[in-house]
């Protein structure tokens, strides 16, 4: 069988939909903002056998989830156009809910964030072990060794998390109504590397952190860009009639608005903005320096420190590789 190499985290069927008349699109790296890539969906938004997978024999499976999250993709063109055309899609919902999920808990930014706190737990373990006397301490100097050694976490780990991850979506989901919401204006809609974002929109935009929402009550706003002239948005607001009359169509009602919406993008955004045409490279430079990522902060507890994990828009910091053998 052919090994699959090139693993898209971000799927061509969704990032055709935001192709101009070439069949290429901009991708803004948070890093080098300035010097937009002028691609095609092929050429962008994949790592290296990112899906891989290590075998009971010792080998390695390539193919298998790459195989299943191309089979829910295929389907996804023919969703949009009937989205586009504003039709009836409500036979099709769970395959929208679907693939909204899968693009949450497949991109770097989630699977990174799993990475990092299991790297953390790691560290908390050396402490602790430190604490008790289980281990020899540290020589001299290096008392802080715990803090400053590079943990790297087997990248198959953050696969299998995916699993607890899309249940927490679900619980999301019984909280909201989603709606499709058509840009109308000159003003198109931007995407990226980590296109499913949501938060407490009750909070001024400086306060609100990234996937941070009360536990069972309280607004949501979730956002979800289509192509550039198509936003799929869920909201707490929405939950009665969307209960009564499934996905409804409305019309964004200013150019306001869709700034709104591509600054939460640009912010949400790990390490790229995708955009259709040029012209919205302030609002991507604004957010450049900032993604969403976790942080670890120590409490204090009965026998010591404890560790909480939360998601902010704070600094990427490169993950160290990890090397099988």
């Amino acid at each position: 069988m052919q090994q699959t190499k090139r693993h898209h985290y971000v799927p061509k069927a969704y990032l055709k939909a935001f192709c101009d008349s070439s069949g290429k699109l901009l991708v803004y790296r948070k890093d080098d903002p300035s010097e937009p890539l002028h691609v095609t969906p092929d050429a962008t938004q994949f790592r290296r056998y990112y899906y891989s997978q290590p075998t009971p024999a010792g080998g390695r499976d390539n193919n298998s989830l790459e195989s299943v999250f191309s089979t829910i993709e295929s389907r996804w063109p023919e969703t949009v156009g009937r989205l586009l055309r504003r039709e009836d899609v409500n036979d099709r919902l769970e395959s929208i809910f679907e693939f909204m999920s899968l693009q949450r808990v497949r991109v770097p930014a989630s699977r990174d964030a799993t990475e990092a706190v299991l790297a953390q737990s790691v560290k908390d373990a050396m402490k602790l072990m430190l604490r008790n006397g289980t281990i020899p301490p540290p020589p001299s100097g290096f008392e802080d060794l715990p803090n400053q050694i590079e943990i790297t976490i087997d990248p198959h780990r953050s696969i299998h998390a995916m699993t607890s991850i899309l249940q927490g979506m679900g619980q999301l989901y019984s909280r909201i109504g989603i709606a499709a919401v058509h840009n109308c204006t000159a003003r198109p809609f931007l995407t990226s590397d980590n296109p499913v974002l949501w938060f407490d929109p009750s909070l001024p935009f400086e306060e609100q952190r990234p996937y941070a929402v009360s536990p069972k009550v309280g607004p949501v706003l979730l956002v979800f860009p289509v192509s550039p002239t198509l936003v799929l948005v869920g909201s707490t607001e929405y939950r009665e009639s969307f209960g009564r009359h499934g996905l409804l169509h409305s019309d964004v009602p200013d150019e306001a608005w869709v700034d709104q919406i591509n600054a939460q993008v640009c912010r949400f955004a790990y390490e790229a903005v995708i955009a259709q045409a040029s012209g919205q490279e302030e609002l991507v430079a604004l957010f450049a320096g900032a993604s969403p990522v976790v942080e670890a902060v120590s409490i204090p507890v009965a026998n010591g420190m404890a560790t909480i994990h939360r998601t902010v828009f704070g600094q990427r910091v490169q993950k160290p590789k990890w090397r099988r053998d």
